[in-house]
């Protein structure tokens, strides 16, 4: 941390203050299970890619540094990797790979990074970023219906297809030296511009703010700020752990929702992976998120035995 850090850390928690005042003000789209969704910036103010620009290795404008955290997805045998810093500043991505489009999801306030099949309600939809958050989390807006969509969850919160749920789509949360490695043939988004975070967006990681609407958890099991993992399952029920948690086990069978889950970690990504333990095995989604934004999604959230 450079000398100044903490100094703009302060700032950024009094700008924080200030965003709190304003998120308060600011108009309502609609109250969804008691929180409002609340449009603090103007629907199509935010970018959002719908022709997404994907290169070779050796063709991408700004390497990441080797320790940077890309999203990774392995579809229909095509490797590719979305780094974080530019989902930070890109924080939702139309994709497809051969007949399977998918939506690539950020939001830096709660720490989720999720991945999305885009077909629902009959149609495949594209979304954009709606300038809106529920429960300090970025909202999706489909162009076809106009619904909105938690980032999050891949539940449609209001409109037309109120009710529907994106189905989720694993992906691995990794390194970039350790994609790289295993995927030597990955693409890789590029939008010829800068990969690391924004450094509004960094300061606000080092930050104990809990997102701008001034809610803080009160479940003490982790900090409020540390990166865990969610597992959804069931009505409103997900397993939540951290990544040092499962290293030690390495493997846990645990039951998510009614659904028994074969967790293990993947040693050549770092990273957790999820399986069903029926249905021959099926690969679940695994979704980091930043601890105190879990409780705000999930009215039951579980822990791994050992703890």
């Amino acid at each position: 941390m450079t000398p100044r850090a903490p100094a703009a850390i302060l700032l950024t928690v009094a700008a924080a203050g200030c965003l709190t005042r304003g998120y308060r003000s600011k108009p309502r789209v609609a109250v969804v299970d008691g929180d409002p969704i609340v449009q603090v910036a103007r629907p199509g103010q935010l970018p959002s890619l719908s022709r997404p620009r994907l290169v070779p290795a050796d063709r991408r404008f700004d390497v990441p540094d080797a320790s940077a955290r890309v999203l990774g997805i392995h579809l229909e045998g095509s490797p590719r990797a979305y780094p974080i810093g530019l989902l930070d500043r890109y924080e939702v991505v139309n994709d497809a790979v051969s007949e399977r489009p998918f939506v690539v999801t950020r939001c830096a306030l709660t720490g989720v990074a999720a991945v999305f099949d885009r077909r629902a309600g009959g149609s495949t939809l594209v979304f954009d970023n709606s300038g809106a958050l529920w429960r300090d989390t970025l909202v999706l807006r489909d162009r076809e219906t106009g619904t909105y969509w938690s980032a999050a969850t891949g539940r449609a919160i209001s409109g037309p297809l109120e009710g529907e749920s994106l189905a989720r789509v694993p992906a691995a949360f990794a390194r970039l030296e350790d994609w790289e490695r295993l995927h030597p043939d990955s693409l890789y988004l590029d939008q010829w511009t800068r990969t690391s975070p924004p450094w509004l967006i960094q300061i606000y990681g080092l930050s104990p703010w809990q997102g701008i609407s001034g809610e803080k958890t009160d479940d003490a099991r982790y900090k409020p700020k540390q990166e865990v993992f969610v597992v959804p399952g069931g009505e409103n029920e997900a397993l939540a752990f951290s990544g040092k948690e499962l290293k030690a086990l390495q493997t846990a069978s645990v039951d998510v929702g009614g659904e028994a889950v074969r967790l293990g970690w993947d040693p050549g990504l770092q990273a957790p992976r999820a399986y069903a333990a029926q249905d021959a095995g099926e690969e679940i989604a695994v979704v980091p998120m930043y601890w105190f934004a879990v409780a705000r999604h999930y009215s039951v959230v579980r822990s791994l035995p050992s703890r």
